[in-house]
């Protein structure tokens, strides 16, 4: 006699694989994206995030290089640091935005791998922007408001709160869902059962909305299909008789949820048994360990269309730099310096994969970071924890080559400055908050102006809401309307 699934899902294999244990491992294996509300848009898009965990040195990214020797400048503060840039090294650009003043990029940030651009050839071609001093805050806050105590962010200069708060958006405190997830979860995600969100650094908070879990795959040398063949739980009967139930369209139907659940497994599975071969990117990407996690991203949108996805977005990072000391020599492969080396390398070779497939246009990779770093060293080989920081934003819809938002004066004690008179260290307070860089990446990637409240509560305290690095149209085109 025939069972009806809720039976069947009772008795089956005696303790080997309850309906609740499957719901545990789907959790676990975050594929749970199963009340997407809406049809995502046609045309492919992907965001790709690149997290710095320990919190960069941006003071040491971005250096002043027309005022390097001014009287307080970075010469003076920094100068006798082990890991001071000499101005000579620097690698210098003139940013429109900033008209008359030279700056200069770390040197290592010219380092490519196998014929690639580094990313400072990226920046040259005018596929970069740098969207300055932005940190978490809930409202614009002066010095004056700092130190009376109002409208702090949450647990500011802690790590693993600031960490929260850059992936969340959210400055007042602790949140279980980021903006990626968020996002994913207005926009409808991939358009197809297959998950819209994919991490190669495992499960984190970005990725992860009221109804969207990210997609967790093993970074490069795995191969692709073998990576998501790991969603399948085992090869005994009971289980993929289980998967069958909770899919099944017949009697006895399942909630929404669960049966969706299920579904983006059966998807997955799918893909990857329709992966005979890996796919194949004919880019060389550094063997690093962001070389491997972009590689495998790359991989992944080279066959979205076979997938039916039309919107992804990725998270992957590197770690290391919670330089309180031993940053390192500028010219070794040590502390920041090396590992801007592995950022460059590794960033080149993806938008070179991006352009072999292409989809450079369509394609938008962004950093971020826990915060920046004192200017003012706490010793003569590292630096504390401060707040606003500089990051990149990569890809042909970026309009590149430029500054976004202000770059802050490097002046210790100044009212960009948390603290005053001799204690006076170099905390930028932010003139652009994460809510601000965020939404512009979510507005490029398809989120509705009327939801951006839905992701971004602190959103409306922010004029403008978004900074106007990118384009619906890349490429020169779009650069050149900007000029």
């Amino acid at each position: 006699m025939r069972r009806t699934r809720r039976e069947f899902l009772a008795h089956a294999g005696c303790g080997t694989l309850s309906a609740s244990a499957l719901l545990a491992g789907l959790g676990r294996f975050a594929l749970i994206d199963a009340l997407a509300q809406s049809t995502a848009p046609t045309n492919y898009k992907a965001l790709v995030c690149v997290f710095l965990f320990g919190g960069n040195d941006a003071n040491n990214v971005v250096i002043p290089y027309t005022s390097y020797f001014d009287q307080g400048g970075y010469n003076d503060v920094r100068g006798s640091a082990v890991f001071a840039v000499p101005q000579a090294d620097l690698l210098q650009i003139n940013p429109p935005s900033v008209p008359g003043i030279t700056f200069g990029l770390h040197p290592r940030l010219a380092d490519a791998f196998g014929g690639n651009p580094s990313l400072f050839d990226v920046w040259n071609q005018g596929n970069v922007g740098i969207v300055c001093n932005t940190g978490p805050l809930i409202q614009p806050v002066t010095r004056d408001q700092y130190l009376a105590g109002l409208a702090h962010p949450y647990q500011l200069f802690s790590h693993s709160d600031q960490q929260n708060l850059w992936q969340t958006s959210y400055a007042n405190g602790p949140k279980q869902t980021g903006w990626g997830g968020s996002t994913v979860d207005r926009t409808g995600g991939s358009g197809g059962n297959f998950p819209a969100i994919a991490s190669v650094a495992g499960v984190t908070v970005f990725s992860t909305g009221l109804n969207t879990r990210p997609l967790v795959l093993s970074p490069a040398p795995t191969a692709l299909n073998a990576t998501l063949k790991l969603f399948k739980y085992g090869n005994n009967p009971p289980e993929q008789a289980i998967l069958d139930a909770l899919t099944s369209d017949e009697q006895d139907p399942m909630p929404a949820l669960v049966q969706g659940a299920a579904k983006i497994t059966s998807s997955a599975l799918d893909a990857s048994a329709s992966l005979s071969t890996d796919p194949t990117i004919n880019t060389a990407f550094p063997n690093s360990s962001l070389g491997n996690q972009l590689k495998q991203v790359a991989k992944l949108i080279s066959i979205a269309p076979q997938l039916g996805v039309n919107r992804q977005v990725f998270f992957a990072s590197l770690g290391g730099f919670d330089t309180h000391t031993g940053q390192g020599a500028f010219n070794t492969n040590n502390g920041q310096a090396g590992l801007l080396s592995q950022l460059s390398q590794a960033i080149g070779a993806f938008y070179n994969a991006t352009v072999e497939i292409g989809l450079a246009n369509q394609v938008t990779l962004f950093t971020s970071s826990d915060f920046s770093r004192t200017f003012k060293p706490g010793d003569p080989n590292g630096t504390d924890h401060a707040w606003g920081s500089h990051h990149f934003v990569v890809g042909g819809a970026v309009l590149g080559g430029d500054f976004y938002n202000q770059y802050p004066p490097l002046v210790l004690g100044n009212l960009q400055d948390t603290d005053a008179g001799s204690g006076a260290r170099g905390r930028w307070i932010p003139t652009a908050s994460v809510d601000q860089y965020a939404a512009t990446l979510a507005d490029w990637y398809g989120l509705a102006q009327s939801d951006r409240p839905l992701v971004f509560p602190n959103l409306g305290n922010f004029s403008p809401q978004t900074l106007g690095f990118m384009s619906t149209a890349g490429g020169a085109a779009a650069r050149g309307r900007r000029r």
